[in-house]
């Protein structure tokens, strides 16, 4: 299995050769040397955030649309488990209550019935 390249290795390697290149026989002393290194300095941050923090702020972004998701899954599923045990109880109440009704007309009468 091939290693993967760390974070530094990668910008690194995007940055590199653009380097090597830009700044062979570049005069980097004086104004223009001042314009030269800035520009190369605004180019090398834009290629760390392209690199590096634009996918790691993607990657986050779908994580707390994940989290986000979550949570309302959560909520409905504790107002749905909320709602079960009321039927439940309510249930259990109307049993006992048609028991109790079905063992009064069980027992016998008190009274003799008359023909």
């Amino acid at each position: 299995m091939t290693e993967q390249p760390t974070a530094t290795q990668r910008i690194a390697e995007t940055i590199r050769p653009a380097m090597l290149q830009g700044l062979q026989n570049a005069d980097l002393g004086g104004a223009a040397g001042t314009q030269h290194i800035n520009a190369w300095a605004d180019w090398i941050a834009e290629a760390v955030f392209h690199t590096t923090v634009q996918p790691l702020a993607t990657e986050r972004d779908a994580f707390a649309d994940r989290v986000d998701t979550l949570s309302e899954v959560a909520k409905r599923h504790k107002a749905n488990y909320l709602e079960a045990v009321q039927d439940v109880q309510r249930l259990t109440s109307r049993v006992t209550e048609l028991e109790a009704e079905l063992a009064g007309l069980r027992e016998p009468s008190a009274e003799p019935p008359t023909d």
